[in-house]
């Protein structure tokens, strides 16, 4: 028996001898596809090292990078990314100039070398953070000890101002730089501002008595309608002749008759009004 292989390593030669016995493998769809994993077509993030692979398809090559270990640092592309348990320092002892983040209370520092700038606003920093957490527990301490506050009454008592008590008190009127809204101050002037706020509020109050006062007389309900006197028109445009020569004014229909005089030709433009 005479095993043929289809590949394209190996070259089958056609047609077979007679009575030799050919085995061909079966055809594996699998082999059109790209194992995972790969980027699609199309994927335009970075991959490394792939402009240094050349004649193959974009899926074979990415699947390539992708899992070779030939790296520089001997891992995966695609390793697994752990979270980080423990905080490393992010600001080291020995920095050298030329650093360009932030260094936390550096702005502080003047007139130092750069190296011993850095050093003296660590431990700035260092002292900031431990003063803060102590600050922190004890407050955490004080809130465990404290004890809930009882009110003192069940309902407080409405708040009464000094200068809302009474219209006699001297105490009525505002202090200079009031922005508020004052009733009856636009016509006060020539005065101060405290002087000029009580007299307004003295006023208002006034005007409120007297308005109290009509609400509790029963005084009958009358309405007055004022009498409008005839409006006096002026005529303009006289009925029965045209206007004077000179006329400077608006004439309706004057400007579409022509060959005649100015009285002749304004009388018969006001006869088509009239």
């Amino acid at each position: 028996v005479v095993l043929v292989e289809v590949s394209s390593g190996i070259n089958a030669e056609w047609p077979l001898r007679p009575g030799m016995a050919v085995n061909i493998q079966p055809f594996n769809p699998d082999s059109l596809v790209t194992a995972s994993p790969y980027h699609i077509p199309g994927y335009g993030g970075y991959i490394p090292q792939r402009k240094y692979k050349i004649g193959g398809t974009f899926s074979k090559t990415t699947h390539e990078i992708l899992t070779d270990t030939n790296t520089g640092s001997g891992n995966f592309v695609l390793q697994k990314i752990e979270p980080i348990k423990e905080k490393t320092p992010r600001y080291h002892s020995n920095l050298i100039p030329g650093y360009t983040g932030y260094i936390p209370k550096g702005e502080h520092w003047f007139g130092l070398p750069y190296v011993t700038a850095c050093s003296y606003a660590k431990g700035d920093h260092r002292d900031a953070k431990s003063y803060h957490a102590g600050e922190v527990q004890r407050m955490s301490e004080d809130r465990s000890k404290a004890v809930s506050l009882i009110p003192v009454q069940r309902s407080a008592e409405p708040y009464v101002s000094r200068r809302n008590s009474s219209r006699s008190n001297r105490l009525d009127y505002h202090i200079s730089g009031y922005t508020g809204f004052l009733p009856m101050s636009r016509n006060k002037i020539s005065m101060g501002y405290p002087k000029m706020t009580k007299q307004a509020i003295a006023d208002y109050r006034e005007k409120e008595r007297q308005q109290e006062e009509l609400q509790l007389q029963d005084l009958p309900f009358q309405l007055e309608r004022k009498i409008e006197k005839p409006v006096i028109r002026r005529v303009v445009y006289p009925k029965k002749s045209g206007m004077v020569p000179h006329y400077t004014g608006h004439i309706p229909g004057e400007k579409f008759k022509y060959g005649n005089t100015f009285g002749t030709s304004t009388n018969a433009a006001l006869k088509t009004i009239f």
